[in-house]
């Protein structure tokens, strides 16, 4: 899992776009490495510059050994860029969260203002609790950011996702969509198991890519969504929908912590 060129040049845009103004807490999903694309990236000065550091790190091109124990952490890159880092993943100083099963500790509820999902929920079998957790993570006027498997890349992961997926993301849970982004990388080699069993399948796959961008308005529970076609609701109705049926079940079973106000999905 590294953060590339096409990551920072969207860091930039975000920021640019004032998506990013008064950040300073960042949470990884999956803790990131630092590829040779962008500690080479002609736009890493003007990063540099958009944030106010004043002292870049030294950063050194490892070639073949990228995104291994060889490449760079991505903490000093995140450091100089005036954010505090933390992240979630099943080894060395990260969080420990089972993306799964697990849930968000109440402390880091809503304390951070960007967390990057970059190469790390496509390796989830549970979507819904891992993007309940990202929800969670975020505060409100915080920015959610994906980069992910879109076709192609057989094998990379346990799934791939559409642009749909989050546009009803957004749509049922009141996100703002600031970018939805859909890239094709060129021919990939199909796996020769697959070949075997599918032998007029054809040799190749087109890889493609995602990177979204959304920003979380409302302090609401999460909500899972489903493929509602044209007939997906409006964020206004969904909004209003889930809080009319929390008032009701507050009514119909008093002292319920399972719908307090603020209470999680």
């Amino acid at each position: 899992m590294g953060l590339g060129n096409v990551f920072l040049n969207d860091l930039i845009e975000l920021k640019q776009k004032g998506a990013l103004d008064g950040a300073t807490r960042v949470m990884e999903i999956g803790a990131q490495q630092i590829s040779d694309s962008l500690m080479i990236a002609p736009g890493l000065p003007e990063a540099y510059k958009l944030f106010g550091c004043t002292s870049p790190p030294v950063m050194t091109p490892v070639g073949t050994e990228n995104f291994t124990k060889s490449a760079p952490s991505s903490a000093p890159f995140w450091s100089a860029l005036g954010f505090q880092r933390s992240a979630i993943d099943v080894d060395g100083d990260a969080i420990r969260i089972d993306l799964n099963r697990g849930k968000v500790p109440r402390r880091l509820r809503g304390a951070f203002d960007l967390v990057v999902n970059a190469g790390t929920t496509e390796h989830v079998a549970n979507q819904m609790n891992a993007f309940r957790i990202i929800h969670h993570l975020v505060r409100v006027g915080g920015v959610m950011y994906h980069e992910l498997p879109a076709g192609g890349l057989i094998d990379h992961g346990l799934v791939g996702y559409q642009p749909k997926f989050f546009n009803m993301l957004a749509n049922f849970n009141g996100y703002e969509a600031l970018y939805i982004r859909f890239t094709a990388w060129g021919p990939a080699k199909i796996p020769e198991y697959l070949r075997k069993q599918n032998p007029y399948g054809g040799d190749t796959v087109i890889d493609c890519s995602i990177r979204v961008a959304l920003r979380k308005l409302h302090p609401l529970p999460f909500v899972c969504p489903f493929d509602a076609g044209d007939g997906a609701p409006r964020p206004w109705l969904t909004i209003l929908h889930r809080t009319l049926k929390n008032l009701s079940l507050r009514k119909s079973r008093p002292g319920a912590d399972a719908f307090r106000p603020g209470a999680s999905g």
